[in-house]
């Protein structure tokens, strides 16, 4: 049964490529109702955790948000979103950061902050 979890999170990856959110959101109701049909919905955490993988396979990354200090301007955007195509950007402004930029992918962090540097500096110092 795990085996064909992976398979259908595989279809359902290939299946969402391209869809407007409109259709995405039918493509997921008929999901739903093929697992419900099937007596699978107990499954479903199964099957999120298995599209996560799916799309990190076929794109890289699934997630990625980037904290600064200040918002991004629409260039920066744009230009992350065609770098990161495929995968959820989030953008999360937070003051105390200084300057420069947090990324997280998925399960990665890279900080590229004042403050991570000002506290990496720190500790190099103090070892």
């Amino acid at each position: 049964m795990k085996k064909s979890m992976r398979g259908l999170a595989r279809v359902i990856v290939a299946e969402a490529e391209g869809k407007t959110p409109a259709q995405l959101e039918l493509f997921m109701k008929e999901t739903i109702a093929y697992l419900a049909e099937r007596g699978m919905l107990g499954r479903w955490r199964d099957l999120e955790r298995d599209i996560h993988e799916a799309w990190k396979e076929k794109f890289g990354v699934s997630k990625i948000t980037i904290a600064t200090a200040h918002p991004l301007t629409g260039k920066t955007k744009t230009i992350l979103q065609e770098l990161a195509q495929g995968a959820e950007l989030q953008e999360v402004v937070d003051e105390r950061l200084m300057g420069g930029a947090l990324i997280r992918m998925d399960e990665r962090r890279i900080d590229g902050t004042v403050l991570g540097s000002l506290t990496r500096l720190k500790q190099a110092l103090l070892s």
